[in-house]
């Protein structure tokens, strides 16, 4: 192989960046698609069919898993009797070459982000019945913004191959890092991956692994077999018991003793980002959004000095809010008596939605009675109530002129009104499940509507057709939101996922995957370079929207997040928990900067004015909470 060659008539060999005995790895130039690849070739094509194996199951899991944690696979092909795989180009160095410059290991919080990142992509693998089975600082690869990727899945396996690597008296792996399991030779599932996450993270808080290379590699087998490693924090003080205990739990000997990558990740959020000790007064500092596990490094966020904090006493509620230029605080609207107000309450029904007119003088809610209510917000009264839907409003949303409300109903329907009138102008039929989501678009011309018969559809306003039907042939639709342009179409999945769909195309990317749980909530920044979403595994995500990667994780609810808004000027999200709070995150932070508290039961949606001055939030306490935005 030589500098300038091109394979396939597609593939420019541009530099060699390393070699072992049994194939290269090439930069080059992808000429069809404009775009710098790496190109790894095996050497020997007459090489025994457990290698040849070995490197075809490379290229089929890295093409079928689809996460920001795991290198990317483009394509696989054959050049004058030689195979190669097609990769996405890594720019930065593995965590062997990053400990090598800190042999003590890195600061906790480093050490602690980087293990996340991997547990989220190795949960990513596991979800697809993908066992790396060789997980190591070697095959952790950083980018010099601070993303982590897992490389090398050439003797990973599916949980169900019956061609499986591991033959007896041949353990497969990298001794340092290997479970049990694997030094004897016995059949090995997902958990041998948390296994050597154990021994990663080890490394990475202490310079080496619980059990180092010795020159026996017998007694290096009989310590990973039988020998307990010592308590974390007899070599690194300054570790939490939490975070020992969870590397003593990713250790142990019993495969059934080691947590799963899902509990692991959930583990890991919980040491960088504890829970304040305080419930409804909350007078502990806000803590930062966790880095995200797909793209954002992990510098400190907090100023050297701290947030400057206050706490804001609302009648006996209180909002904790940081005191920094730019960033959202909030205070609950008072009665006129000066109690603490509950503003807009009418009846018992609970509120599952709620959305501003554009003119902020009416708010509409949907309810759990099968009805809508429209709301003054002067007076604090209602205008009138709508009937028609035979199940619960879920959903709520005014045209962009204010003229028209649509809800989506747990009847598999949704409906039009005339807001001038308050009648019913149409309902629309084809959705065969709930009806979960719906929203406008930025012109007025289209409306989009999500369900739990899996599908997305785009109605056209002016015939009250069905224009488009988007189908996720996995799972229940729970969210969808226009894009500022009207061109994109998100929509957040019960099976973790988030679907990008091109309107004029009517298809989609790959998702976007880094949740754990059911994506309950989407929303776009109004300049739509940011997407947030909210999950059932209590976190937010802000995502990059144009390179469709996640910014932060947003951690701090302890319920299912089931709403999330962005305010008018993009500088604030805001969220609804099943936890009973509404939160507020500064979005160029990633610092929360006030817990909302009052409601005695999960808040279901949250809207900001289109003034930004106020947020309100609807309740399954069957009320909804006005909040002034300073």
């Amino acid at each position: 192989m030589r500098t300038g060659e091109h394979f396939s008539g597609r593939y420019r060999l541009d530099a060699r960046l390393g070699h072992g005995g049994i194939g290269e790895v090439w930069r080059a130039y992808d000429v069809e698609l404009g775009r710098p690849v790496a190109v790894k070739v095996l050497l020997e094509f007459d090489a025994t069919d457990e290698l040849l194996r070995r490197f075809r199951r490379e290229a089929a899991i890295g093409a079928r898993l689809q996460h920001p944690g795991i290198t990317v696979v483009h394509d696989i092909g054959q050049h004058e009797n030689r195979l190669f795989i097609v990769m996405e180009l890594l720019e930065g160095e593995d965590l062997a070459h990053r400990l090598s410059r800190s042999p003590g290991g890195l600061p906790v919080a480093e050490a602690v982000g980087l293990a996340l990142q991997a547990a989220e992509a190795l949960a990513a693998a596991h979800v697809q019945k993908v066992v790396h089975r060789d997980l190591k600082p070697a095959n952790l690869f950083l980018l010099a913004d601070g993303r982590l990727k897992i490389c090398d899945f050439g003797i990973a396996r599916t949980a169900d191959a019956t061609d499986g690597l591991t033959v007896t008296g041949r353990p497969f792996g990298t001794p340092s890092y290997m479970a049990p399991e694997q030094w004897r030779g016995e059949h090995v599932d997902s958990r041998c991956d948390l296994y050597a996450l154990g021994c990663v993270l080890h490394a990475l808080l202490t310079g080496a692994p619980p059990f180092p290379v010795t020159a026996q590699p017998w007694a290096l087998m009989r310590r990973h077999l039988d020998e307990t490693p010592a308590d974390l924090r007899t070599v690194r003080a300054d570790a939490s018991a939490e975070l020992a205990e969870l590397v003593a739990s990713l250790l142990a000997k019993d495969p059934a003793g080691r947590p799963d990558a899902p509990t692991t990740a959930e583990r890991l959020r919980a040491v960088l980002n504890p829970a304040p000790a305080a419930h409804n007064l909350h007078t502990a500092p806000t803590k930062p959004a966790l880095p995200s596990p797909s793209r954002e490094p992990a510098p400190p966020r907090t100023p050297a000095h701290g947030p400057r904090r206050r706490t804001v006493v609302l009648g006996g509620l209180a909002a904790l809010a940081v005191g920094s230029a730019g960033v959202l605080t909030a205070r609950h609207f008072a009665d006129d008596t000066g109690g603490p107000g509950v503003v807009l309450a009418d009846g018992t029904s609970r509120v599952e939605s709620v959305a501003f007119s554009p003119d902020g003088k009416r708010l509409a809610g949907g309810y759990g009675d099968n009805t809508i209510r429209l709301w003054d917000i002067a007076s604090r009264t209602t205008l009138t109530t709508l009937t028609g839907h035979t199940n619960s409003v879920v959903s709520v949303a005014f045209s962009p002129d204010g003229k028209t409300l649509a809800s989506g109903s747990s009847d598999h329907t949704v409906r039009l009104w005339d807001v001038a009138s308050r009648t019913g102008t149409a309902t629309l039929t084809g959705h065969t499940g709930g009806v979960r989501s719906v929203v406008f678009s930025p012109d007025g011309m289209s409306l989009a509507s999500a369900a739990w018969d899996n599908a997305v559809r785009v109605w056209d306003m002016a015939s009250r057709t069905s224009t488009t039907t988007l189908t996720n042939p996995v799972n229940a639709t729970h969210s969808v939101a226009f894009s500022p342009d009207g061109k994109t179409l998100a929509s957040g999945s019960g099976d973790t996922t988030l679907q990008l769909w091109d309107l004029a195309s009517h298809t989609s990317t790959a998702p976007l995957m880094g949740h754990t749980g059911g994506v309950r909530s989407v929303a776009f920044s109004p300049d739509g370079k940011r997407l947030a979403s909210g999950s059932s595994d209590h976190t937010i995500r802000l995502w990059d929207a144009i390179e469709r990667w996640s910014r932060y994780t947003f951690a701090g609810h302890t319920s299912d997040v089931d709403s999330v808004a962005f305010s008018p000027d993009g500088k604030t999200l805001a969220s609804g928990s099943s936890d009973n709070t509404v939160r507020l995150w500064d979005v160029k932070s990633g610092n929360s900067t006030a817990t909302l508290t009052g409601h005695t039961s999960g808040v279901a949606s949250v809207a900001f004015s289109h003034d930004g001055k106020t947020l309100a939030s609807g309740s399954s306490d069957s009320t909804i909470r006005l909040w002034k935005l300073s």
